[in-house]
């Protein structure tokens, strides 16, 4: 019901300077104790002077637990996520979510950013990439993926470094939605 609840709602986000690596960093603290991820090595390759760029903090963590969610997902006897954060073409951030999982097959991915596409049988709605890809386009930014089956899966998210147009009106006016 939540995920139809944040899916159906689609917020505005509440933009103020953050850290990608301080939000990722609260988000492995939230679910990294998790049973899925017991198994897993979580490594950290963050540029350390990444710049803080205009994101809706629980907007970010919502996309990065739906990213390592479902990474732990494809890897039930383990295995490594690698995160890596950087800037790039002096314009983006950039974080990078590359895991050893199952991979997602050709015919898949171009579906797994639909809403209620889901691979899982036994559990999913198939809104949480859906309401990731929403939360990345809201902020001005993009969602990429790479994947082999049986080698694992690569997100890559590029956030804009600075508002971009009227952005800073929504973003300077908390409460309006």
């Amino acid at each position: 019901v939540r995920g139809l609840l944040d899916f159906s709602r689609e917020s505005i986000p509440q933009k103020k300077p953050a850290s990608l690596n301080k939000v990722m960093d609260v988000t492995i603290a939230l679910i990294g104790r998790q049973s899925s991820f017991h198994n897993i090595d979580i490594i950290r390759d963050y540029q350390p002077d990444l710049p803080s760029i205009p994101v809706d903090e629980n907007q970010m963590e919502q996309v990065f637990i739906n990213i390592l969610l479902s990474a732990s997902q494809s890897m039930p006897n383990g295995g490594s996520i690698h995160i890596k954060t950087y800037t790039e073409d002096a314009e983006h951030a950039c974080l990078q979510i590359a895991d050893t999982g199952a991979g997602i097959r050709e015919e898949d991915m171009e579906k797994i950013f639909d809403p209620f596409f889901t691979t899982k049988s036994d559990k999913g709605t198939g809104l949480g990439l859906s309401v990731s890809f929403g939360i990345i386009e809201r902020h001005g930014g993009k969602i990429e993926v790479q994947s082999k089956v049986n080698e694992g899966t690569t997100f890559t998210i590029k956030l804009p470094l600075s508002l971009q147009g009227d952005e800073s009106i929504a973003a300077s006016s908390p409460g309006k939605l």
